[in-house]
């Protein structure tokens, strides 16, 4: 049971939270996605729709981990990957592991740069809705500009220990693998 209850709260904060967080972003651009987030705001929720949500915050989660993966290991982190070959002779007890390592290390870089990206789509809209030249405007972009850079420096820094310790398992060196 350990196992699935990991594995479960990996998903969750890979996929599910990030994806609420881009179904919000969306809200300020579309007002019908907004509608999609009412069940979760409403104390007297069916499990109905908060199903519906939660089932469509992971499909958003996977479109925010789609441009993460380019944004991040494509692009900023491409001096830092896993070889082609690591699973090839590996042992059960490494590819153990290494999944442990993807639930310790990897889904927490997944939810830093989903939000990450959300927050891109969600700054944009913000100022769109409340646009006025003044001081809120700067604690805004301040406040902003050092949350993506927060979310940038963890997701850099929990990509970088999984690759290391993935390689470290497979004999590899993280710093020798570019592309």
């Amino acid at each position: 049971m350990k196992d699935l209850t990991s594995t479960s709260f990996g998903y969750l904060i890979g996929f599910v939270l990030p994806g609420m967080l881009g179904l919000y972003a969306l809200s300020g651009w579309f007002p019908e996605v907004g509608a999609l987030l009412q069940p979760m705001l409403k104390a007297d929720a069916t499990v109905g729709p908060s199903l519906v949500l939660i089932i469509i915050a992971a499909g958003m989660g996977v479109i925010l981990s789609a441009v993460r993966f380019f944004i991040f290991e494509k692009l900023l982190y491409r001096k830092h990957r896993l070889p082609e070959n690591l699973y090839r002779g590996l042992g059960e007890d490494k590819l153990t592991v290494h999944k442990a390592l993807a639930e310790e290390h990897y889904r927490y870089h997944q939810f830093y740069g989903g939000c990450f990206v959300a927050a891109l789509v969600w700054l944009p809209a913000w100022v769109r809705g409340h646009w006025a030249l003044d001081y809120r405007l700067g604690y805004v972009a301040l406040g902003f500009v050092l949350l993506e850079l927060l979310l940038e420096r963890s997701a850099a820094d929990t990509f970088k220990k999984y690759v290391g310790k993935c390689n470290a398992i497979a004999g590899g060196n993280a710093e020798t693998q570019s592309g």
